[in-house]
Protein backbone atom coordinates (compact mmCIF):
# COMPACT_ATOMS: atom_id res chain seq x y z
CA UNK A 1 0.00 0.00 0.00
CA UNK A 2 1.36 3.89 -0.87
CA UNK A 3 0.33 6.00 1.85
CA UNK A 4 1.12 8.92 3.44
CA UNK A 5 3.16 9.02 7.12
CA UNK A 6 0.11 9.57 9.08
CA UNK A 7 -1.44 6.54 8.30
CA UNK A 8 0.80 4.14 10.54
CA UNK A 9 -0.31 6.15 13.10
CA UNK A 10 -3.79 6.32 12.34
CA UNK A 11 -3.17 2.33 12.38
CA UNK A 12 -1.76 2.08 15.74
CA UNK A 13 -4.79 4.33 17.13
CA UNK A 14 -7.06 1.64 15.84
CA UNK A 15 -4.99 -1.32 16.64
CA UNK A 16 -6.83 -4.35 17.44
CA UNK A 17 -10.30 -3.36 16.76
CA UNK A 18 -13.01 -4.83 13.73
CA UNK A 19 -14.98 -2.79 11.72
CA UNK A 20 -17.84 -4.50 9.52
CA UNK A 21 -18.62 -3.17 6.50
CA UNK A 22 -22.45 -4.36 5.50
CA UNK A 23 -23.53 -3.93 1.80
CA UNK A 24 -27.10 -3.74 2.35
CA UNK A 25 -28.51 -5.03 -1.17
CA UNK A 26 -25.81 -7.75 -1.36
CA UNK A 27 -26.71 -8.79 2.33
CA UNK A 28 -23.07 -8.82 2.86
CA UNK A 29 -20.58 -8.02 5.73
CA UNK A 30 -16.58 -7.46 5.25
CA UNK A 31 -14.89 -7.36 8.38
CA UNK A 32 -11.76 -4.93 8.60
CA UNK A 33 -9.44 -6.24 11.40
CA UNK A 34 -7.20 -3.47 12.08
CA UNK A 35 -3.44 -4.19 12.99
CA UNK A 36 0.06 -2.13 13.17
CA UNK A 37 0.85 -3.65 9.67
CA UNK A 38 -2.56 -2.67 7.45
CA UNK A 39 -6.42 -4.60 7.43
CA UNK A 40 -6.70 -8.22 7.54
CA UNK A 41 -10.18 -8.17 5.42
CA UNK A 42 -12.53 -10.78 5.97
CA UNK A 43 -15.52 -12.45 5.21
CA UNK A 44 -16.19 -14.39 8.20
CA UNK A 45 -15.63 -12.91 11.72
CA UNK A 46 -16.32 -14.71 15.36
CA UNK A 47 -17.28 -11.89 17.80
CA UNK A 48 -18.91 -8.34 17.73
CA UNK A 49 -17.24 -6.01 15.23
CA UNK A 50 -16.80 -2.40 17.27
CA UNK A 51 -18.20 -0.37 14.54
CA UNK A 52 -20.88 -1.04 12.03
CA UNK A 53 -20.91 0.63 8.82
CA UNK A 54 -24.22 0.09 6.99
CA UNK A 55 -25.37 1.10 3.20
CA UNK A 56 -25.74 -0.12 -0.47
CA UNK A 57 -22.55 -0.31 -1.85
CA UNK A 58 -22.96 2.64 -4.01
CA UNK A 59 -23.68 4.57 -0.84
CA UNK A 60 -20.80 3.41 1.06
CA UNK A 61 -18.32 4.16 -2.22
CA UNK A 62 -19.91 7.47 -2.19
CA UNK A 63 -19.15 7.79 1.52
CA UNK A 64 -15.58 8.03 0.69
CA UNK A 65 -15.94 10.50 -2.33
CA UNK A 66 -17.96 12.92 -0.41
CA UNK A 67 -19.06 14.51 2.89
CA UNK A 68 -19.19 11.91 4.99
CA UNK A 69 -21.98 13.77 6.70
CA UNK A 70 -24.18 14.33 3.55
CA UNK A 71 -24.20 10.14 3.36
CA UNK A 72 -24.94 10.01 6.98
CA UNK A 73 -27.51 12.79 7.15
CA UNK A 74 -29.21 11.81 4.13
CA UNK A 75 -29.71 8.30 5.76
CA UNK A 76 -27.49 6.25 3.00
CA UNK A 77 -25.29 5.25 5.38
CA UNK A 78 -25.93 4.55 9.51
CA UNK A 79 -23.51 3.55 11.55
CA UNK A 80 -23.42 1.57 14.91
CA UNK A 81 -20.84 0.98 17.64
CA UNK A 82 -18.01 3.10 18.05
CA UNK A 83 -18.87 5.85 16.02
CA UNK A 84 -15.36 7.61 16.30
CA UNK A 85 -13.74 4.11 15.28
CA UNK A 86 -15.97 4.87 12.15
CA UNK A 87 -14.37 8.37 11.72
CA UNK A 88 -11.11 7.71 11.96
CA UNK A 89 -11.23 4.90 9.78
CA UNK A 90 -12.95 6.56 7.22
CA UNK A 91 -9.91 9.06 7.74
CA UNK A 92 -7.73 5.96 6.99
CA UNK A 93 -9.47 4.74 3.80
CA UNK A 94 -9.29 8.39 2.33
CA UNK A 95 -5.72 8.36 2.67
CA UNK A 96 -4.95 5.21 0.94
CA UNK A 97 -5.71 3.77 -2.28
CA UNK A 98 -7.43 0.43 -1.58
CA UNK A 99 -8.17 -2.26 -4.31
CA UNK A 100 -11.30 -3.48 -3.05
CA UNK A 101 -11.83 -5.24 -6.20
CA UNK A 102 -9.32 -7.95 -5.16
CA UNK A 103 -11.06 -8.59 -1.79
CA UNK A 104 -14.53 -8.61 -2.95
CA UNK A 105 -13.89 -10.74 -5.85
CA UNK A 106 -12.87 -13.73 -3.51
CA UNK A 107 -16.70 -13.58 -2.39
CA UNK A 108 -18.77 -12.22 -5.28
CA UNK A 109 -16.51 -13.18 -8.19
CA UNK A 110 -14.43 -11.35 -10.54
CA UNK A 111 -17.08 -10.55 -12.92
CA UNK A 112 -19.63 -8.74 -10.37
CA UNK A 113 -16.26 -7.29 -8.62
CA UNK A 114 -14.78 -6.16 -11.58
CA UNK A 115 -18.52 -4.07 -12.62
CA UNK A 116 -18.80 -2.92 -9.44
CA UNK A 117 -15.28 -1.45 -9.11
CA UNK A 118 -16.01 0.39 -12.86
CA UNK A 119 -19.42 1.36 -11.15
CA UNK A 120 -17.35 2.85 -8.29
CA UNK A 121 -14.46 4.62 -10.39
CA UNK A 122 -17.19 5.72 -12.83
CA UNK A 123 -19.44 7.67 -10.11
CA UNK A 124 -16.70 9.37 -8.40
CA UNK A 125 -15.63 10.07 -11.89
CA UNK A 126 -18.75 11.77 -12.29
CA UNK A 127 -18.90 13.11 -8.62
CA UNK A 128 -15.55 15.09 -9.20
CA UNK A 129 -16.65 16.59 -12.07
CA UNK A 130 -20.49 17.79 -11.21
CA UNK A 131 -19.02 19.20 -7.97
CA UNK A 132 -16.01 20.89 -9.79
CA UNK A 133 -18.57 22.54 -12.67
CA UNK A 134 -21.12 23.36 -10.58
CA UNK A 135 -18.60 25.37 -7.90
CA UNK A 136 -17.38 27.14 -11.07
CA UNK A 137 -20.91 28.01 -12.50
CA UNK A 138 -21.84 29.00 -9.14
CA UNK A 139 -18.57 31.35 -9.34
CA UNK A 140 -19.68 32.99 -13.12
CA UNK A 141 -22.92 33.15 -11.65
CA UNK A 142 -22.38 35.30 -8.89
CA UNK A 143 -19.52 37.41 -10.25
CA UNK A 144 -21.00 37.68 -13.85
CA UNK A 145 -25.18 37.34 -13.27
CA UNK A 146 -25.38 39.01 -10.17
CA UNK A 147 -22.25 41.18 -9.96
CA UNK A 148 -21.45 40.54 -6.32
CA UNK A 149 -17.88 39.53 -6.74
CA UNK A 150 -15.25 41.37 -8.84
CA UNK A 151 -13.76 39.71 -11.83
CA UNK A 152 -9.93 38.87 -11.36
CA UNK A 153 -9.27 41.89 -13.55
CA UNK A 154 -11.27 44.04 -11.59
CA UNK A 155 -9.63 42.94 -8.49
CA UNK A 156 -6.06 43.65 -10.08
CA UNK A 157 -7.04 46.79 -10.96
CA UNK A 158 -8.01 48.09 -7.59
CA UNK A 159 -4.80 46.37 -5.77
CA UNK A 160 -2.79 48.55 -8.58
CA UNK A 161 -4.65 51.58 -7.42
CA UNK A 162 -4.18 51.30 -3.77
CA UNK A 163 -0.41 50.43 -4.55
CA UNK A 164 -0.46 53.56 -6.48
CA UNK A 165 -1.96 55.63 -4.13
CA UNK A 166 -0.29 54.12 -1.64
CA UNK A 167 3.14 55.96 -2.95
CA UNK A 168 1.85 58.94 -3.44
CA UNK A 169 0.93 59.20 -0.02
CA UNK A 170 4.46 58.43 1.09
CA UNK A 171 5.77 60.78 -1.32
CA UNK A 172 3.32 63.83 0.00
CA UNK A 173 4.44 62.40 3.36
CA UNK A 174 8.19 62.98 2.49
CA UNK A 175 7.54 66.17 0.80
CA UNK A 176 5.90 67.60 3.97
CA UNK A 177 8.62 66.28 5.68
CA UNK A 178 10.79 68.34 3.65
CA UNK A 179 8.81 71.19 3.97
CA UNK A 180 8.38 71.27 7.47
CA UNK A 181 12.41 70.84 7.49
CA UNK A 182 12.94 73.61 5.52
CA UNK A 183 10.37 76.20 7.08
CA UNK A 184 12.30 74.61 10.76
CA UNK A 185 15.48 75.98 9.27
CA UNK A 186 14.08 79.21 8.03
CA UNK A 187 12.41 79.67 11.41
CA UNK A 188 16.36 78.69 13.27
CA UNK A 189 18.62 81.31 10.52
CA UNK A 190 15.59 84.26 11.11
CA UNK A 191 15.91 83.74 15.01
CA UNK A 192 19.70 83.96 14.52
CA UNK A 193 20.43 87.54 12.83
Amino acid sequence: MDYDPEVPKQLARMEGRVIELHFQQLELSLYMIISADGLDIREVFEGKADATISGTPLALAMMNIQSSTSSLLSGDVVIEGDTELAAQFQTFLKAIEVDWEEPLSKITGDVLAHQFGNLVRDVSGWVRETTKTTAINASEYVREEQNILPSKFEVNKFKAGVDDLRLSVERLEAKVQRLMAAKLNLENDSKRK
